[in-house]
Order: C-alpha cells, then structure tokens, then sequence
C-alpha cells in the first residue's frame, strides 16, 4: 500500500487538492479559496481555477466510482494514483498517455474537455519546480519498495523505466531516415 507520505511534495500537493476539492463537494461547501491559498503558498494561484474546472468536469461526465481519500487518510487511492500519472504525463510531454488516464476515468466529451485544465494544472506545477512522478502499480499496491521506480513497471503502457523517471514508447515504431 502506498502512503501518502512516501510521495514528493508535488505529488503530495495534488493528493491533497483532488481530497480537498471532492470533500468541500460532498459536504457542499466553497473551496476555491481554500486552492488558491495554498498555491499561492507555491507560487501558482491561477492553477486553483484549472483544479475546480477539471473536478467539475470529473463529477458531471465520470465512468469510474470517484472514490478519494479523506484528507488524513494515509493511504493513496488507484483514483489518486492516476490523477498524478495524468499530470506527470503532462509534464513529460506525453500528451498521449494522459488523455489516454483520462478517457478511462471520464466519459469521452468530459475526457476531452478535462484535458486542458489538466495540462494547464500541470504546466503550472512543472514551471513552478514542481515536478511529478510515474506512480507504478507495484508502489501502489506494496508489492515493491517505493524507491524502486526504475525497477518498476509504470501504470501507463507506453512509459518504461529510464533513468529516475520513465520514457515515452513510441506509438508506432520510427522510420529510418533515407540516406
């Protein structure tokens, strides 16, 4: 089981955010201040607005059980895990792989709309130091040590171990050059 304290501050923040805008929702309460003073604490306060645009979208068209911590739960949920891999993929530029994340949790319309304040949201932590990480299924499920990240196998097919963080597959095999 991955806690939420075996992940980076980044990922953390975005745990967090996810957790706290699904319980203002559930109980029916404002939270857009509550984002924006914490990202004004990082140095990105507009990327509350991309946060609420993406989780009205995620309550209105989702095809998943929307199902997320409460915001001292210890433990990481799948849904939280693919949120992190979705902006990670945006950060490493893998477009691709996060409307891929997407289109499993949403239905198609609201997939394709989330995907804009979800790259803007992850731009917006990228370009303000930061940076997310590929959450394997191995980490999530405890079945590896959490350092492993190389060793693992990421959640999205296309991203394979490279370094301290993963590569992007191609999706169709390059073409040689002519000579």
């Amino acid at each position: 089981m991955l806690r939420t304290t075996d992940l980076s501050a980044a990922e953390q923040l975005v745990v967090w955010s996810a957790r706290a805008w699904m319980s203002a929702y559930r109980e029916r309460r404002p939270v857009l201040g509550d984002l924006e003073d914490a990202y004004k604490l990082s140095g990105i306060a507009e990327a509350a607005h991309d946060i609420d645009e993406l989780f009205c979208l995620a309550v209105t068209g989702h095809r998943v059980p929307l199902s997320f911590g409460a915001s001292q739960c210890p433990a990481v949920h799948a849904i939280e895990a693919a949120l992190v891999n979705c902006l990670a993929g945006y950060q490493m530029a893998c477009r691709q792989c996060s409307a891929e994340i997407l289109c499993q949790l949403l239905e198609p319309a609201e997939a394709r709309m989330a995907e804009v304040p979800a790259e803007r949201w992850a731009q917006r932590l990228g370009n303000a130091g930061w940076p997310l990480a590929m959450i394997t299924r191995r980490q999530l499920t405890g079945q590896a040590p959490f350092g492993a990240r190389t060793a693992a196998t990421p959640i999205h097919p296309r991203l394979r171990p490279h370094g301290r963080g993963f590569a992007i597959r191609p999706s169709r095999p390059p073409s040689r050059a002519p000579e």
